[in-house]
């Protein structure tokens, strides 16, 4: 299938089912992503971190190159690299001039088949371990993982993206190639391009790098699950502060309502301007406060995080109790809905403002949705969206349904 989208995108997915999509622009650089639909989520336990593991390890080379020639070629091309792994994807970026954008394509596209020779994957392993090291040494972050995992409750979106200790020991360069040859097909990819390029030479370039990718391989999940309600604690050592961490359901990656979530999500949870802001952080009862959206494949959730002195600990609790409480009885007011759809706008048109910055926001929309809007699209929607819209989220009491879970210094 070829075409070009009413928002002036090229599109098209090749006979193996890689899908291509290019957003073009008068900018002098060229973006490049290539999205993989597979994250945390698509792991069985004993794969646990699998798929970032394989995130580290695209960079140590494939059958005929090391990692050395893998950064020396994007050295070469004077490009901006990286990639992350979430739940839900896998997606690997670089950026360059744009007369540089047949090679910089060559070196993404070579990322897909990492080679995952034993002493590259030993080598790597102790690098996510030292990650994993220091996740543990942040109580912020063990306070999360344990909410996520205590909400969650058995759905795959509580499982740490980074794996265990005892997961990660497990994966071997053969356990891993299973995973791989699993998971990284060419119908679960995305070519994504933004900025200068030239259409036909980004489809034949594609067409001829990806000849012997195949489809088919393991599918998603979206097992029945009920978000887990009420609060739950923990004491620990090694800090000083405490830690606490929100969870309410929200609409999905897929849902319509998913703006108006995340304007909601605005109104009380900005870390500079939200009514958490003003009842939690200005009045000094936490060092920090911020409520967001995370909009999944299958389901979404809106998430909040504090940190406090102990002793001030049930204070926050009740203070954020009711301001979440009101939130749900009256809705936002005008004023408030207007200023979270100007700040969010404005987010937006930044981040479109680089192709660079284009490439998530592509790639999530094409793969959860299979659409796209432009920068300007985007915004008018948002801008439109009516604070009606968040009241009739608020009419389910999300956060009546939600989870706290509070990681408290030992006491004395």
């Amino acid at each position: 299938m070829v075409g070009v989208s009413a928002s002036g995108f090229d599109h098209l997915t090749l006979p193996n089912g890689l899908r291509l999509l290019g957003e073009r622009s008068d900018a002098r650089s060229v973006a490049v992503g290539l999205a993989f639909d597979v994250g945390a989520r698509d792991e069985r336990p004993e794969e646990a971190g699998a798929a970032h593991f394989l995130e580290h390890l695209a960079f140590k080379g494939d059958r005929g190159r090391r990692a050395d020639d893998v950064n020396r070629a994007f050295d070469e091309l004077g490009a901006r690299v990286n990639a992350y792994t979430s739940h839900d994807r896998t997606l690997f970026y670089a950026a360059a001039l744009h007369d540089l954008r047949a090679p910089l394509t060559t070196q993404l596209l070579a990322l897909a088949r990492p080679a995952l020779r034993r002493e590259d994957v030993d080598v790597e392993r102790r690098v996510v371990l030292e990650e994993i090291a220091m996740a543990e040494d942040r109580a912020e972050d063990r306070a999360w993982e344990r909410a996520a995992r205590r909400f969650f409750d058995g759905h795959p979106l509580g499982a740490p993206v980074l794996g265990t200790r005892a997961s990660l020991a497990a994966l071997g360069p053969s356990r891993l190639r299973r995973f791989h040859r699993g998971w990284y097909r060419s119908d679960r990819a995305l070519l994504v391009v933004a900025g200068a390029y030239d259409w036909g030479e980004v489809v034949d370039q594609a067409r001829a790098a990806t000849e012997g990718w195949t489809p088919g391989g393991a599918e998603r999940v979206h097992p029945a699950w009920a978000p887990r309600r009420g609060a739950e604690e923990e004491r620990g050592s090694g800090f000083d502060r405490a830690h606490v961490v929100w969870f309410a359901p929200a609409p999905s990656a897929q849902d319509p309502a998913r703006i108006a979530a995340a304007l909601l999500a605005r109104v009380v949870g900005d870390d500079d301007n939200g009514r958490l802001f003003w009842a939690l952080v200005e009045p000094g009862l936490v060092d920090d406060a911020a409520l967001w959206f995370d909009p999944a494949d299958g389901t979404g959730s809106f998430q909040a995080a504090a940190t406090a002195d102990d002793a001030s600990l049930d204070r926050v609790a009740e203070t954020a109790a009711a301001v979440l409480a009101r939130l749900e009885r009256e809705g936002p007011t005008d004023d408030e809905w207007a200023r979270a759809q100007r700040a969010l706008a404005t987010e937006v048109t930044l981040a479109a403002e680089t192709p660079m910055g284009r490439l998530a926001e592509l790639s999530d929309a094409w793969l959860d949705r299979g659409e796209a809007d432009s920068a300007a699209e985007t915004v008018a929607r948002i801008l439109a969206t009516p604070p009606t819209a968040g009241h009739e989220l608020l009419e389910d009491a999300p956060f009546s349904a939600g989870f706290r879970y509070a990681l408290r210094p030992d006491a004395g």
